[in-house]
């Protein structure tokens, strides 16, 4: 393998046959390792993952976050470096040259990437709506970074320092505009649960710092204390999208994106919603409880 990369790709699948023959053969021409981590898929994904020559790893689904912090505490990783790649993404040339670059030296004193990220909607690439650039951190040294604990858009913490790549990767679902407005329907449920733990979590605010923490955490915070509070959010994201972030140099694929983010941004808020009625209705139902269960203790 020594003319390999020293780099484990990570890929997490559930019924992606659409899209995983790209993602694969973007990276199994040159990394090292390349896992991919099924949570029961019932289509052709094992058999084209094997056939390509990728590890295939069945594990059941613990969410996002504990999914892949299981892979990367039980996959038989070798690599000094590590890669998470969806399965509708696709490591472009000029990544990979960089990634070739930062691996074979292995001297650089970062110990992860922020990676950027090409989105492809409708056939056409989103390069404004607040979408481009779009980082991530997904490279990173074995051992030193892992996803914090959230149901949905879970983000890497890293030990150390943390640089960009200069190359974008390419995110492109094959699977249809059906499968993205399935997804998101999904999504906008676990964020409406996750809205809620947070809620009651005591101790986020320790963790989070508006002042003297940087963009992203800045951006967590900000979606913790004030964007839950605002009035017509999903109006917002809209004008947000469409007209600050200039989605309207995105044309027609433009407009339809932005409509349907904010179509999602009101599932959110209307699960949101619904979970605080049912938290009020369980508080209701157990203050009624004790006060039935009150004169009958004092009688005995």
């Amino acid at each position: 393998m020594s003319n390999r990369v020293p780099i484990a790709f990570i890929l997490l699948t559930r019924d992606e046959e659409v899209n995983i023959p790209h993602a694969l053969r973007s990276t199994l021409d040159w990394a090292e390792q390349v896992f991919v981590v099924d949570s029961g898929s019932t289509d052709r994904t094992r058999e084209i993952t094997e056939s390509l020559g990728a590890t295939f790893v069945s594990h059941a689904w613990e969410g996002y976050a504990r999914q892949k912090n299981w892979a990367l505490d039980n996959l038989p990783i070798r690599t000094p470096w590590v890669f998470i790649l969806d399965a509708d993404e696709a490591v472009t040339d000029e990544l990979r040259e960089e990634l070739t670059r930062v691996a074979t030296a292995d001297n650089c004193r970062e110990n992860g990437f922020y990676v950027n990220r090409r989105l492809i909607f409708l056939g056409r690439w989103i390069r404004h709506c607040g979408y481009y650039p779009s980082w991530n951190i997904r490279f990173f040294r074995r051992g030193k970074a892992r996803y914090a604990d959230r149901s949905v858009h879970e983000h890497m913490v890293v030990e150390g320092s943390v640089g960009y790549l200069v190359n974008a990767m390419q995110h492109e679902d094959r699977r249809g505009l059906s499968h993205f407005i399935v997804k998101h329907n999904w999504y906008s449920t676990l964020e409406a649960q996750e809205a809620m733990r947070l809620e009651q979590s005591e101790d986020y605010s320790q963790k989070v710092r508006l002042i003297g923490g940087g963009s992203v955490e800045r951006r967590r915070w900000l979606k913790r204390y004030v964007w839950p509070w605002l009035p017509l959010r999903w109006l917002a994201r809209f004008v947000s999208m469409y007209i600050l972030k200039l989605g309207f140099m995105d044309g027609w694929v433009g407009l339809h994106f932005c409509s349907l983010l904010a179509i999602y941004e009101y599932e959110i808020f209307l699960k949101t919603y619904e979970l605080h009625l049912e938290k009020q209705r369980r508080l209701k139902e157990a203050r009624r409880a004790r006060q039935q269960a009150t004169p009958q203790a004092g009688q005995s």
